[in-house]
């Protein structure tokens, strides 16, 4: 019997009548079940035509986490069969109670439990990568903004979280959850449901302690398209959420030094990892390497760039934010680009050698130890052990990232139409290694077509949005885009719109946390069976939140 994955109610207890042309016509609450976080539920699907839908006990939703973590699940309510004219005529809200310890007087409060209805957004094929399109795919998280309206014929889904806090005892901890269905002349239907959250006696680390960092770019001039410039309130609201789940929040790509007030925003919420400068911000906004040719850094652009860079590090010492900072450049070059990059990190480094530099190099054979780079970010299917083992022995960190690739259906990545689990998994699969941490190269690149400056919107009060979620990132061609590719926050009308795919990225920066309290043989004996390689992976929830419980058990034995 699994602890996490929901079952269907096939008799609800509650019943109603509504008055409906001149009849009076009983209607049950809608079949509903419960579903792990890391599956895709589409409006077609059905409790039964799920495989992850299975009988558990008395408990619906039953969740395990560290103090400080927070999980989620999706609840499945089939309106299929509800009447056609009862469309958007009903609606549904969601409360919480305390979940209390079973023995013991600590709780965790209501407040901590939040909901949202999970939204839809239209995939078109794309001949990028073969696995692409087809059609309305969930993805954005909607504020219910109260209640939902409930629409007939398809499956609503909504997104339960639980946050615990720290400073509660370890245990089990019990409440519920009550769904009200309700509507002009309607008499009140609900079900209870059961919330049951697990806390290991683990405290995951806060951010400023992670052992498994992330460098998600995050370019508030993105946001301008939809919102012209930016607010202190609005940019703060981004931050806030990137933070909240764990990928940062800075701009990898800044051609001017990273403004002071932001970069003290962001390490008092616990960012470690901020970047300074781009070096390429002395060219002129010259991409890393154009037609084959790297830029030269000329004796006049690396003096240009310590001056700039001069006052910018004084400050930031003052502030003692320093140690929280380091340099970019040099984007996916090849080794042609290698002494431009040993001059101008090389005098970066002569100046302050506690100032960390940072390079995206996917170099076959690996990088020569006495380059001047603390951190090289290595395409995770591009990874070799012995090169990485070099590398790490000399004192030097490897993380890994993904973009648009690999792309090819066998690897893992975050595309809207791939499996949500794939986003947890990149992440288990860097602990099974040496691994410092992950970078990602955008999370609000909005580059649609037609332009648009419009924010997310429901269409028709419907769990569908009109947000075309294709990255036009080769514009202006426009058989090629991705899916999802750079973006996991939606621009909502008053602030960000999360995604299910940000959440489970969330969720696997948790479980890398988790994993990193063991020792590396540990972890692996715990990480193998579900993922071995890029390509050798299981998508089987349970043996998930199975694998989760054995690194808890090893953790803190009970």
């Amino acid at each position: 019997l699994h602890p996490f994955l929901g079952y269907t109610m096939s008799v609800a207890k509650a019943v109603f009548f509504i008055a409906f042309l001149g009849l009076s016509v009983a209607l049950k609450f809608p079949e509903w079940c419960v579903q792990p976080s890391t599956v895709h539920v589409r409006q077609n699907e059905t409790c039964a035509s799920l495989h992850t839908a299975r009988a558990v006990g008395d408990s619906a939703v039953a969740l395990s986490a560290m103090r400080g973590e927070v999980e989620s699940a999706q609840v499945l309510l089939d309106l299929r069969s509800w009447p056609a004219d009862l469309n958007m005529s009903t609606f549904l809200n969601v409360t919480f109670t305390d979940l209390k310890l079973r023995d013991g007087n600590d709780s965790i409060p209501n407040s901590r439990l939040k909901w949202w209805q999970v939204g839809y957004v239209f995939c078109k094929h794309t001949t990028r990568y073969s696995d692409s399109g087809g059609g309305w795919r969930p993805d954005p998280l909607l504020d219910p903004s109260g209640a939902v309206w409930l629409e007939t014929g398809v499956t609503t889904v909504l997104w339960l979280s639980v946050s615990v806090p720290y400073g509660i005892a370890h245990g089990v901890y019990k409440g519920s959850t009550v769904f009200s269905i309700s509507g002009h002349n309607v008499e009140t239907l609900t079900q209870q449901i059961d919330v049951e959250m697990t806390v290991w006696n683990i405290d995951l680390p806060l951010l400023k302690d992670a052992k498994f960092p992330a460098i998600f770019s995050f370019n508030v001039k993105q946001l301008n398209p939809v919102y012209g410039t930016a607010s202190e309130e609005l940019k703060h609201k981004f931050y806030s959420l990137l933070l909240d789940n764990r990928v940062g929040g800075d701009n990898l790509y800044t051609t001017t030094p990273t403004d002071i007030s932001d970069a003290s925003f962001l390490a008092s919420r616990g960012t470690t990892w901020l970047s300074l400068y781009d070096v390429y911000g002395v060219a002129s906004g010259m991409h890393h390497q154009q037609n084959g040719v790297c830029l030269n850094f000329t004796d006049e652009m690396v003096q240009k760039v310590i001056d700039i860079l001069t006052p910018v590090v004084a400050e930031y010492k003052t502030k003692e934010l320093l140690s929280s900072m380091f340099v970019y450049g040099f984007d996916e070059v090849d080794k042609a680009c290698e002494q431009s990059l040993r001059k101008i990190f090389g005098a970066i480094k002569s100046h302050w050698s506690d100032l960390r530099t940072v390079a995206v190099l996917n170099w076959e054979g690996g990088l020569p130890a006495d380059l001047p780079l603390d951190v090289w970010v290595l395409q995770y299917e591009e990874f070799n052990a012995s090169e990485a083992a070099a590398w790490i022995a000399s004192g030097k960190e490897q993380w890994w990232y993904h973009c648009i690739e690999p792309s090819n259906a066998q690897y893992l990545n975050t595309f809207i139409e791939r499996p949500l689990m794939e986003a947890r998994l990149l992440f288990w699969l860097a602990c099974s290694q040496s691994v410092g941490g992950w970078l990602y190269y955008s999370v609000v690149m909005w580059n649609r077509y037609p332009a648009s400056s419009s924010p997310i919107s429901r269409i028709d009060n419907t769990s569908c949005t009109d947000f075309d979620p294709a990255n036009y990132i080769w514009y202006p061609r426009t058989d090629i885009f991705a899916n999802g590719d750079g973006n996991f926050v939606y621009p909502g009308e008053d602030g960000p719109v999360p995604s299910v795919r940000l959440h489970n990225l969330r969720d696997g920066f948790e479980d890398a946390e988790l994993l990193r309290m063991l020792k590396l043989d540990q972890a692996r004996e715990i990480i193998q069976p579900l993922v071995l390689s890029p390509t050798n992976f299981s998508l089987d929830p349970m043996l998930l939140e199975t694998q989760r419980s054995k690194a808890a058990a090893l953790v803190a034995p009970t």
